[in-house]
């Protein structure tokens, strides 16, 4: 191996390496930029080729899939606020249950809560007839 003298730099600075040539650092990163953006390409195609042959390939989703889903009905909705009218009934419900009213005052028929009923019945010590067609009452839905 040869040794060459190296030259000097500016003045007051170390020696400066002339086999450094920056051309061929800058083609050489030039290359693998280009190779980088190639090989992205390649495989953007390669995932486009599979990915349109799988779907052609997949299978039709359940129908349980779309069973499960909740179906809104089209057109006017008869409840704007399910929920709360549900409470609301329920609430009616209990209070009638528990409560004291007229069903036709007419007739002479009232509703009393569950629980004074029951003690009646108790203390009558027999169930009322229920076998015979009960009377309609003014107001009831039509029986069958």
């Amino acid at each position: 191996m040869s040794e060459k003298p190296v030259q000097g730099g500016p003045e007051g600075l170390e020696p400066f390496d002339h086999e450094i040539y920056s051309g061929s650092i800058l083609r050489i990163i030039a290359v693998l930029a280009l190779m980088t953006i190639a090989a992205a390409a390649v495989s953007w195609g390669v995932y486009r080729i599979l990915s349109g042959s799988e779907a052609a390939v997949d299978p039709p989703p359940s129908p349980l899939i779309e069973a499960r889903e909740p179906v809104v009905p089209q057109g006017p909705r008869l409840q704007a606020r399910p929920e709360q009218e549900l409470a609301r009934m329920r609430a009616e419900d209990v209070a009638r249950l528990n409560g004291w009213g007229w069903i036709s005052r007419g007739s002479g028929v009232a509703h009393v809560p569950v629980d004074r009923a029951i003690d009646a019945v108790a203390a009558a010590g027999q169930l009322p007839d229920f076998a015979g067609p009960a009377e309609p009452v003014a107001g009831d839905p039509v029986q069958p």
